[in-house]
């Protein structure tokens, strides 16, 4: 039986969200997911500050997650979730924050570097150079991750590739291989899951994260847990791309996928 999952999806609770938990689940159930795991977005900041107002919202949205657990109980899993942005920049209060009980999964990402520069915003992607640079300060970050923090999936890899669409590198991460490949050994070792994030199928890459070479390094290093993402802010882009991550698995040698439940790791198969 093929398992349709969306691990990494966002609701207006996070500030570029622009739908609401009960419209998610709708969208969610009628692509015909058999799991979604909303992880709305939680950032800290180059000094270690934590986002302003998540206390705020957070009960607020614990209270709506389980309205929606309740509801959707026998025709869709909705899972707990979270995506915590640069959480090595706060290892004590991101480790906290993690095991704090209210949430099935955790994923980890880097929508920034240092010294504070917004991927998205800040850089110019022009140059070869620069996205030389950018990269392996990723991936030097992604591995500084991996050893100092808690969580469950490495989210995107593939998320400054998204804006490097000025021409001057090709729309894939063969040119980042040798800064990749021993943060895939040590993502496999750690036990953390690999995303594969579809947005790349929206944007100018025009395919889903999930390259052979990728998988085949990840799988010849151990690891063996992936996760299927759309990185959803609106609702008609939740479960995009599922069945297409199912495939690249599959043609890949995977038989599974995986999903978090009380962060503990569930094989589905696909």
């Amino acid at each position: 039986m093929e398992h349709l999952t969306d691990c990494h999806t966002h609701t207006w609770y996070s500030g570029d969200g622009r739908c609401s938990v009960g419209e998610l689940c709708a969208t969610a159930h009628a692509k015909g997911l058999a799991v979604v795991a909303i992880t709305d977005h939680f950032d800290y900041a180059a000094d270690g500050g934590r986002e302003a107002d998540w206390d705020l919202r957070a009960e607020m949205r614990r209270r709506e997650l389980e309205q929606a657990r309740t509801s959707w109980a026998d025709r869709l899993e909705v899972l707990r979730g979270i995506e915590i942005g640069q959480p090595h920049w706060n290892p004590q209060d991101s480790r906290k924050l993690a095991n704090c009980g209210d949430f099935d999964l955790v994923i980890g990402s880097i929508h920034d570097l240092r010294p504070g520069k917004r991927i998205y915003h800040d850089y110019d992607f022009s140059t070869v150079e620069a996205c030389d640079a950018l990269y392996q300060q990723f991936f030097e970050e992604a591995r500084e991750m991996l050893r100092t923090c808690d969580f469950d999936v490495f989210g995107h890899y593939d998320y400054p590739l998204r804006k490097m669409d000025t021409g001057v590198v090709p729309p894939n991460m063969e040119r980042w291989k040798a800064h990749m490949l021993p943060f895939l050994k040590e993502l496999a070792q750690s036990g953390v899951a690999l995303e594969l994030n579809t947005t790349g199928m929206r944007r100018w890459m025009g395919k889903p994260g999930g390259e052979a070479w990728i998988l085949e390094a990840f799988r010849s290093f151990g690891g063996r847990r992936v996760t299927c993402g759309s990185d959803a802010h609106f609702p008609r882009h939740v479960g995009f791309g599922a069945r297409e991550v199912c495939a690249i698995l599959r043609e890949n040698g995977f038989d599974n996928i995986t999903v978090y439940r009380q962060r503990k790791p569930v094989e589905l198969s696909i």
